[in-house]
């Protein structure tokens, strides 16, 4: 790993302020960026030049996305990257050496002080808060917010101070929300936000920062590194010192045009705005179109009003959260609703403003608050909460209600349950709350304001506005306010200078309207902007000047000699100029020294110059009084005094102008014009009035400086109030950050328990692997330590050798079961593999064990070695083969008996490899084919010659199906040729033995059957002359019975018509058998002819049954046929079948009356069904009837005559026809006989 070292640990410690704020947001004053930017050299001292800095902020699974984004990165773009991931603080990190293998950049690891360079990658330490100053990093310890460790947020936050418009985020994979606060502070500064898409592991981190709306590309880690690779020319176009980059490259006419372009499309005139983060937020949105000079983005905004709205978009930042301000929602709860809602009528509703709403989060959280403070009366309680704001989105996603999850992290789970309803992964109000709440598109500085207002809440708004705008919202909120309304602003605002406005209460920033003593008008017609303000009239009207110049002193001469006494006050009447000579008017007032123009002057003076200051307030002309008498040093003279308003730039100001009229005074102070003149009793009435005009003078400075020490001491009262409030805050914010150092702490600790979880499973794994393996290993295993105790013995130990671990675990081996183990051998083996280290292996042990009987052991030992010698031991393996032993003793008979077997066999016995090549051949074959066994071993049968050649196609087939089917029958028969000359007649049988490594190919039996071939031809001959030769003297005495029948019957001899009739019967039997004779030789012969042709079957069997129906008187034949169908086969082959089915019907039914013949047409084929009443069949013979000459042999069967072919024919004529027969019988109740035949005659 390349520069890396370990964090100095005695560093200053920091404090993460979450970002806090509502509304539409220019920027942010956070307390961390205020420290750093304590202290920093002026801007003028620094020469280091700023290129971007790339923050890349990954917890849980980041890993994988960091890897991403750095092998597709450049490593030559001019910018500097900096990791912040959630390491475990309790081990140092391997993140570098991780990463340096992912990219050509150096990779170091972050020291104090690290000074950063372009195209270097910087990893944060672990255990560290990272910050980013003068182009270094510098590392503090880590401190809690929130309860978790927001290292991410602290970091982009200092780094989003330090280079504002180059500062850019990337927020990869991880849990919770970390960098979504810093992500704004980028943003806020002009800098480019990165969030990666559905790629992450793990979506928290990235989701958060989506939704808070903040980030601009949403993308993979590869697709970021494609993007920021177009950055770095465009930024660098900038200068590094942001007020430089304004001034030189956003001048004042395209400022000017910008706002008006706004002004003109969105109606907001933002010039009312801070400037500074104006032009970031304007450099941000030509960064991200690439533009280097303004009035490109000035021509851009003109013709692309997509771009004037992103704009819009950026320069009102909604930034807000639930229950943000906790200390100022207790004051609320506590002080301010007890007032507000106490004696609250039905016709007064409770009415609360809060502008700068954003998304709604605040104007919801004081609804809540409501809600909780009354209880069970919330529903009937009289309340409206309005809340508007410019975006007209932000509005509407508040008027909706819903939230993302990231949103509910600081809302505890009772309100959250209580107060919110989940909806697929986010949460929204309730519906009372949202009922009670009103939101509304306003601008605070054009639109008419509220009225009837008790409480308005607008928090950290003010801060980004120019003073001016500031006071003219305070007014507005003055004249929305009822009568001791209260005013809630955020925790950096004021009331500056509207203390005549508003009273503060308690420590918090709650207000309370005050009732002034003169009325504050408020004009309607004044909301609207004011043309834009030139920014040199703004220069001239600065209060304090920097500059001396002769000009300035000349006119400070001036001033100060010939002009009349004047003095310059603000409208809180401080004095901040003083021209001429004014000292003969001012009187200091004792104690602590003041400005203020009620505390300077002559106490003669005091009731005037109030009376004349609320007159041009109110009328905003001038206001004059003329002879006001003034005593000083036993002088009297006269003065006149005028008020007049100046309107300046930022405020209004006011001139008091003094001028004395000489007078002339004796001794006793009394005025005289002319010594000679007399006064008249008019005179003397002036002179009483004007003494009691000094009385009331006196009681009115009475009461003045009253009113001064009171407001004396609230002013000290505020004063410490403040002073304890920041304290607080200061307390708070130390709080606050516990929570988000937990968090971060569970996070970091989540990636540490991914890897620490990844390995323990695969240790587990390893373990439970092992553990199986010894458990099942069928072989007994034991472990023995040094002094020959069992350590552990797997199960086929215990059962093998019948022993319980009990009696195992913890003894002496040669100890255990009686000692049958200590065996002398054995024991001077194992005792040499502790001493010499000598392990051994098959060594065989035959011993006779008490309980176990003889047993032929195998075994096998290793020494296993420790660091601990102690802990040395022998894994000792015992493998039982006296079974092997006496099954290898019997394979050796056995294969001595088969041996004998074969070579005495009167079959070929054959063995063949998988491609058919003769592995081996029994002595036989030269008996039965005249070849040695040598002779044909090594030839291949499908190459043999011996093979018929008509039969070679056959063998080969039954070779396959053999190869096919393992342990598998398969007989076939073919001819091979004798070496003499001839062939010779085979049956074979092959079987598949390949995968049997004893045989390891196709055992092939031949069996010579050419004898039995011959015997079969001669009595197929023999059956087939005596068939014919019988056909034709049965056929004459047939036709002789006839003629005898005609003849007795004409002669009216019954009795010999009846022998007749019986002759007649034998003759007709006789010649069934014969036809059966004959048709079964044509079958065995393969000679039996079929004729395919169209049929109707419905006819063919009625045609039959009409045919037997003649043959029986004692039956009914009964016809169940189905539709009429048109059938394709053999028509007389069919009704021979019929025939027969019938004839066993009426054969074996002579007790039955009735026969049916059924059919049903079926999707394929049909079914024909004979059914008879008879004697039925026995279920063991049932399947046997369809056999060649087979009759069921029951005594009760013995006057049935036949030969047992008409089946076997029947079902030889079906089968050829592609068809089925089967049969269902049951004692004593008859058989049915099925057959079915295709429709499509698909027989051969």
């Amino acid at each position: 790993m390349k520069n890396r070292n370990k964090p100095a640990e005695k560093i200053a410690q920091p404090r993460l302020n979450k970002t806090k704020g509502g509304g539409n947001r220019l920027g942010k004053n956070r307390t961390a960026e205020k420290k750093m930017s304590q202290g920093r050299k002026p801007a003028a001292e620094k020469t280091v030049k700023l290129f971007p800095v790339v923050a890349i902020g990954a917890s849980a699974g980041g890993i994988e996305a960091i890897s991403k984004l750095l092998e597709n990165l450049s490593p030559s773009l001019g910018m500097a990257y900096v990791i912040i991931q959630h390491l475990s603080p309790d081990h140092e990190s391997i993140l570098p050496d991780l990463l340096e293998r992912k990219t050509k950049m150096p990779v170091h690891q972050v020291d104090n002080a690290t000074h950063i360079r372009p195209d270097n990658v910087y990893v944060i330490p672990p255990n560290t808060y990272m910050s980013i100053e003068d182009s270094q990093l510098k590392l503090s310890p880590r401190v809690k917010t929130d309860g978790s460790y927001h290292s991410i947020d602290f970091f982009l936050n200092s780094l989003a101070a330090a280079y504002k418009n180059k500062a850019i985020a990337v927020i990869l994979s991880g849990i919770a929300t970390d960098g979504t606060v810093g992500i704004q502070s980028i943003k806020a500064e002009g800098g480019v936000t990165f969030a990666q898409n559905t790629t992450a592991k793990f979506q928290g981190m990235p989701k958060s920062a989506v939704d808070s709306g903040f980030i601009d590309f949403v993308l993979s880690p590869e697709a970021i590194a494609k993007q920021l690779e177009a950055f770095p020319d465009i930024i660098d176009s900038f200068t590094s010192d942001l007020s430089k980059s304004i001034s030189s490259k956003i001048r004042e006419p395209e400022l000017k045009m910008i706002y008006s372009l706004l002004l003109n499309k969105k109606g907001v005139d933002f010039s009312y705005y801070k400037p500074s983060t104006i032009n970031r937020r304007i450099l941000r949105r030509m960064v991200l179109n690439r533009i280097t000079e303004p009035r490109h983005y000035v021509k851009l905004l003109q013709q692309n009003t997509d771009e004037l709205d992103l704009l819009y978009k950026d320069l009102l930042i909604n930034v807000t959260s639930f229950f943000r301000d906790e200390s100022s929602y207790e004051t609320l709860t506590k002080k301010i609703f007890p007032v507000l809602l106490r004696d609250r009528k039905l016709s007064n509703p409770l009415r609360i403003w809060i502008p700068a709403c954003s998304s709604g989060e605040e104007a919801y959280s004081i609804a809540i608050l409501l809600f909780e403070y009354l209880k069970d009366k919330a529903v009937s309680t009289p309340m409206q909460v309005f809340a508007t704001d410019l975006s007209d989105s932000a509005i509407e996603r508040a008027r909706s209600g819903v939230y993302p999850k990231g949103a509910m992290e600081n809302i505890p789970e009772e309100r959250l349950k209580k107060y919110f309803l989940k909806t697929d992964g986010s949460y929204q109000i309730i519906k009372p709350i949202r009922d009670i709440c009103i939101f509304a598109t306003h601008d605070l500085l054009k639109d008419p304001p509220f009225s009837r207002i008790d409480l308005i809440s607008c928090q950290n708004v003010m801060i980004y506005l120019e003073s001016a705008p500031q006071k003219n919202i305070l007014q507005a909120f003055h004249y929305a306010l009822k009568p001791q309304g209260y005013l809630l602003l955020g925790k950096s605002e004021s009331i500056g200078h509207a203390s005549d406005l508003f009273t503060q209460v308690g420590r918090d920033k709650i207000y309370v309207k005050k009732n002034t003593d003169f009325n504050i008008g408020f004009d309607f017609s004044s909301r609207s902007y004011y043309p834009l303000p030139e920014r040199e009239e703004r220069k001239r009207f600065e209060p304090h000047l920097s500059e001396v110049s002769i000009d300035k002193e000349t006119e400070k001469i001036l001033l100060s000699r010939y002009v009349p006494a004047t003095l310059l006050v603000d409208k809180d009447l401080n004095i901040e100029r003083f021209i001429g000579p004014t000292s003969q008017f001012l009187q200091p007032a004792g104690g602590k020294a003041s400005l203020n123009l009620l505390r300077m002057v002559s106490d003669e003076l005091v009731f005037d110059m109030r009376t004349l200051m609320h007159q041009a307030k109110k009328t905003n002309r001038v206001a004059k009084k003329e002879g006001v008498l003034m005593t000083s040093r036993a002088i009297s003279r006269k003065i006149n005094i005028e008020v007049v308003p100046v309107k300046s730039s930022r405020d209004f100001h006011y001139l008091i102008v003094l001028r004395e009229i000489k007078m002339v005074s004796d001794d006793n102070g009394t005025v005289k014009k002319n010594r000679s003149d007399k006064r008249d009793p008019k005179d003397k009435s002036i002179a009483a009035l004007e003494s009691q005009l000094t009385e009331a003078r006196e009681q009115l400075k009475m009461m003045s400086e009253d009113f001064e020490a009171t407001r004396e001491e609230l002013q000290s009262s505020s004063e410490e109030i403040l002073s304890s409030n920041e304290e607080l805050q200061s307390i708070n914010e130390e709080i606050e950050t516990s929570k988000e150092e937990l968090q971060s702490a569970n996070e970091e600790l989540t990636t540490i328990n991914e890897e620490l979880q990844r390995r323990n499973d695969e240790l587990k794994e390893a373990v439970d692997f092992s553990q199986a393996v010894l458990q099942t290993i069928e072989e007994p295993l034991i472990v023995l330590g040094t002094d020959m105790r069992v350590k552990m013995a797997n199960k086929a130990f215990y059962s093998t050798f019948e022993t319980k671990d009990d009696a195992v675990d913890g003894r002496n081996f040669f100890e255990i079961n009686n000692y049958q183990w200590d065996v002398q051998g054995l024991k001077k083996k194992l005792g040499d593999v502790f001493t010499d280290h000598k392990n051994f292996e098959q060594f065989e042990l035959r011993h006779v064990f008490p309980l176990l009987g003889e047993k032929m052991l195998k075994l096998n030992a290793i020494r296993i070695t420790k660091d601990d010698p102690k802990k040395n031991g022998v894994l000792l393996v015992l493998e039982d083969i006296t079974q092997r032993r006496t099954a290898e003793l019997k394979l050796g008979q056995s294969e001595e008996r088969f041996r004998l077997l074969v070579q005495n066999a009167s079959d070929i016995i054959t063995i063949l490899s998988p491609e058919g090549v003769i592995l081996y051949e029994s002595e036989p074959v030269e008996n039965i084919l005249g070849y040695a066994p040598k002779e044909r071993v090594g030839k291949n049968i499908f190459i043999d010659a011996i093979a018929h050649p008509a039969d070679v196609a056959i063998k080969e087939q039954a070779f396959k199906k053999a190869l096919s089917r393992p342990n598998e029958k398969v007989k076939v028969m073919f001819r091979l040729k004798h070496k003499a000359g001839g062939y010779r007649d085979m049956e074979a049988v092959f079987v598949n033995f390949v995968d049997d490594p004893r045989i390891g190919g196709v055992v092939a039996n031949y069996h010579d059957i050419t004898e039995r071939k011959i015997l079969e031809q001669q009595k197929d001959e023999f059956i087939g002359i005596a068939s014919h030769e019988l056909k034709t003297p049965v056929t004459s005495i047939k036709a002789y019975t006839q003629i005898l029948q005609d003849m007795f019957g004409k002669a009216n001899d019954k009795k010999s018509v009846e022998m007749l009739d019986k002759m007649n019967g034998q003759v007709d039997r006789l010649t069934r058998l014969i036809v059966d004779l004959l048709d079964f030789t044509r079958i065995e012969g393969g000679e039996l002819k079929f004729e395919q042709g169209n049929y109707d079957l419905n006819d063919l069997v009625s045609e039959v049954v009409e045919e037997m129906q003649r043959t029986t008187k004692k039956h009914k034949i009964e016809k169940k046929l189905d539709i009429t169908l048109e059938m394709h086969g053999d028509r007389e082959g069919t009704g021979q079948v019929l025939t027969n089915l019938l004839n066993n019907a009426i054969k074996y039914s002579p007790a039955a009356k009735k026969i049916v013949v059924s059919s049903q047409v079926n999707k394929q084929d049909v079914t024909i069904c004979v059914r008879d009443f008879g004697i039925g069949i026995e279920k063991e013979f049932v399947d046997k009837v369809f056999g060649r000459f087979f009759r069921v042999t029951q005594p009760a069967m013995n006057t049935f005559p036949g030969l047992g072919l008409g089946l076997y024919i029947a079902g030889e004529i079906v089968r050829r026809q592609g068809g089925k027969i089967w049969a269902q019988s049951e004692k004593d109740k008859g058989s049915s006989f099925y057959i079915s035949l295709p429709k499509n005659g698909a027989g051969h």
